[in-house]
């Protein structure tokens, strides 16, 4: 297929960098759509990523039943910045960002790192974690917002589906939150995960316009050292130090598995992913993470997964794969089949 007409075909697909971009790490640029059979190697780490993914927010969840929240974000920041930049060394990347991208890293650190690490640790500390998963992967949604006000995009009746079904999902998950605002007040678990999910969005609609030329490990290295800074200076002058001595080994070990696997190596393994076959096939991790975070919620934490979160659940996925490129994955099993019957 030329690629005149491969663009063609996912403009008539309503499919856009800018509906899909809002899922990718900093720093990561989309590849063309693939030519090759997808490795074994990729469908382990695939495996592997929405394990780390889907891990990570039961895993808040019971760090932050001991560590509060902004030691939590702060301490689990400074620790992934650690063993990204390691990388970046072990792989003679360098350890500096290019001259003119220090201020461009410092803005998406501000959404994507201090605003976003914060918001979404808070309402995992008051909603169930499981639930908060669901509700934080409305981001592709809120960057399809965003891109038709500010970027001009175009409104496709498959982008009006998913909308609809995020807000139906937002709403079925939050429900009982919304009935008792009259005698408990607003429900800040509900507001701070949406939050976080606008935030993240915004700084990824920021990534991607600045388009960075430095190695991706460095950039997320600096985005997470700019941002977790601040949290842990805001954690030293907020945050009572009691846990320190006080926490479990269970709360320490779940801290530093949301920053070396949750952050460092999830970030490795999607990049990798990247490397290997390109955005359609790695999309399946962010279209699998909210289940993978309600099957890792009730292992870990024993939440119930009833009607409601089934329900909510079902809506998500279906309102994603409306936005991500899943055409592009056909595209890749096919060439995988005609490569396995060759041989």
């Amino acid at each position: 297929m030329s690629k005149d007409a491969e663009t063609a075909g996912r403009k008539s697909a309503g499919l856009t960098v800018d509906s899909i971009t809002s899922t990718l790490p900093q720093g990561v640029q989309v590849p063309p759509a693939p030519t090759r059979k997808v490795p074994t190697q990729a469908w382990i780490l695939l495996l592997a990523l929405m394990f780390c993914w889907g891990a990570m927010w039961p895993l808040i969840k019971i760090a932050t039943a001991e560590v509060p929240v902004l030691s939590l974000r702060g301490l689990s920041a400074l620790i992934a910045a650690i063993v990204l930049l390691g990388s970046a060394v072990v792989t003679r990347k360098g350890l500096l960002p290019i001259a003119n991208e220090w201020k461009k890293i410092a803005l998406c650190s501000i959404f994507l790192v201090f605003a976003w690490f914060y918001f979404s640790a808070l309402a995992v500390s008051l909603l169930p974690a499981g639930r908060a998963a669901l509700l934080a992967y409305t981001m592709p949604f809120f960057s399809l917002v965003i891109g038709v006000i500010f970027l001009h995009e175009k409104i496709t009746s498959k982008r009006l589906i998913g909308v609809i079904c995020c807000l139906s999902a937002v709403l079925l998950l939050a429900w009982n939150d919304l009935q008792s605002i009259a005698s408990q007040g607003i429900p800040v678990g509900i507001l701070a995960i949406l939050a976080a999910a606008l935030i993240w969005s915004i700084g990824s609609t920021l990534q991607k316009q600045f388009n960075f030329q430095t190695p991706v490990t460095v950039t997320l290295g600096w985005m997470l050292i700019i941002g977790g800074v601040p949290l842990s200076i805001l954690a030293l002058l907020l945050d009572p130090t009691e846990w320190v001595f006080t926490a479990s080994n269970q709360a320490l070990l779940a801290t530093l598995a949301i920053a070396v696997l949750s952050q460092a190596f999830g970030f490795w393994c999607w990049s990798t992913i990247l490397k290997l076959t390109d955005v359609a096939f790695a999309s399946i991790a962010v279209l699998c993470v909210p289940m993978m975070s309600q099957a890792m919620s009730f292992i870990l934490v024993g939440e119930a997964f009833g009607l409601v979160e089934f329900s909510g659940l079902l809506l998500i996925t279906l309102g994603l794969a409306t936005v991500l490129p899943l055409r592009g994955l056909k595209t890749a099993l096919r060439i995988q089949q005609g490569h396995t019957s060759k041989n």
